[in-house]
């Protein structure tokens, strides 16, 4: 894919949305001890206001490149068209309106980057938003009271600018993989590439998230495994794909079987194998509505999930991603998003067997690493967070990619 060149103002705009979307303008004191953001509710909707109008902007001027990607890479839109359907038998149409907006919203803004920048470009823009994060979390809790924990269940542990320790856990975890393939790509700029991966893992530690950790731990062990990966035949490469992918859910799920982590602000332990008993009633809720589940966004605070909640106070969503898919939008849902998926896989493995010649190129599958590994015990597959824009963004940049995008120098 050839580099695109981008005016300086649209590259600006583009820095704008991803510091809005990763949440850095956007600060959260823990959550027990406030639930609003820095400068109050209002500053949110003035962000959520500015987004908007700039992605509109964005559309207007290259409208003929939007209905080119959706073309070109069908199965998100036909997932996300599932989503606005699914509005026809959601059982709470309020939260499916709702959250379905910000699902748009990133859509929009996914097939904007992967229309306008190559993967390597994408990654110095989101090391930016990443990185101002990093600092504004390490600096917002090292010195300012209240963006520490101070709950008895979760006392000391820190929650940078996210408002719990989880989500900086996670975003930490974003944020120490980029730097990391940046730094060891040879960037100009190496030893600040190394400082602020050295800050994102430091906040990892403090917020103590073993899932994140988890996660850091497997990127940096598969490294050399996508290196020997490709001088070997076919038939080793079919057997090392499949011993790696093994070894990666059962160590995944023995590591955070054995990691007590926290649930909202209940107090309650919970180990992954106490979701067990969460996830046999909700699987037992799919089977009631096993084709189109309950709508997007629609079934925790809807009726059918009273009993369920009265059992288990804790719980607002299935706590596994995939599971949260399937009771949302049922089979079909499911099996589109799960074709998807092995599309991105494909294309990012045959990224690395006949591209990939320095360690960043390496970052689409592990990105797929993170996405499997936090839905082990999260329900972010499917929600309007970092999580989809990344999965949607790396995936239509990789059909594009595959197809060298005839259009892209027209848009300049």
């Amino acid at each position: 894919m050839s580099e695109t060149k981008v005016r300086l103002t649209e590259k600006i705009l583009t820095v704008l949305l991803l510091l809005i979307t990763v949440g850095a303008l956007t600060i959260h004191p823990a959550q027990e001890i406030s639930t609003s953001t820095l400068g109050g509710d209002k500053l949110d909707t003035i962000f959520n206001i500015v987004s908007y109008l700039i992605l509109f902007y964005f559309l207007l001027i290259y409208w003929k490149g939007f209905l080119y990607v959706i073309t070109k890479s069908p199965l998100q839109f036909i997932l996300l068209t599932i989503v606005v359907f699914s509005l026809l038998w959601s059982q709470d149409l309020s939260s499916s309106l709702t959250y379905m907006r910000g699902l748009i919203r990133l859509y929009f803004l996914a097939i904007y980057l992967a229309m306008r920048y190559s993967l390597r470009e994408q990654m110095r823009l989101i090391a930016w938003a990443l990185g101002t994060a990093a600092i504004l979390s390490m600096f917002f809790s090292a010195f300012i009271p209240g963006y520490i924990h101070q709950s008895p269940e979760l006392g000391g542990m820190w929650s940078g600018i996210y408002g719990h320790k989880n989500e900086l856990g996670y975003m930490m975890a974003w944020s120490a993989g980029v730097f990391l393939h940046l730094a060891i790509s040879g960037h100009r700029y190496r030893w600040l590439m190394w400082a602020v991966c050295g800050i994102s893992i430091c906040l990892i530690i403090l917020s103590r998230s073993t899932t994140s950790l988890t996660i850091l731990l497997t990127m940096i062990l598969l490294l050399p495994f996508y290196k020997s990966f490709q001088k070997t035949n076919y038939k080793l490469q079919v057997i090392m794909i499949t011993s790696a992918l093994m070894i990666l859910i059962v160590s995944s799920v023995l590591l955070i079987n054995n990691a007590d982590t926290v649930v909202g602000t209940s107090g309650k332990d919970l180990t992954f194998n106490g979701r067990s008993d969460l996830w046999e009633l909700v699987m037992s809720k799919i089977w009631e509505r096993p084709w189109l589940g309950y709508g997007f966004s629609g079934f925790w605070t809807s009726n059918a999930a009273s009993n369920l909640r009265a059992t288990y106070d804790w719980a607002s969503n299935a706590h596994n991603g995939f599971l949260e898919l399937l009771l949302e939008l049922g089979f079909l849902g499911f099996l589109t998003f799960v074709a998807g998926f092995v599309r991105f896989f494909v294309m990012a493995l045959t990224r690395i067997i006949y591209v990939a010649k320095k360690p960043e190129d390496y970052w689409p599958m592990q990105m797929l690493i993170i996405i499997v590994i936090v839905n082990f015990s999260e329900a972010r597959l499917l929600t309007p967070s970092w999580n989809w824009l990344m999965y949607v963004t790396t995936s239509l940049s990789l059909t594009l990619s595959s197809q060298q995008m005839p259009f892209r120098k027209s848009l300049s």
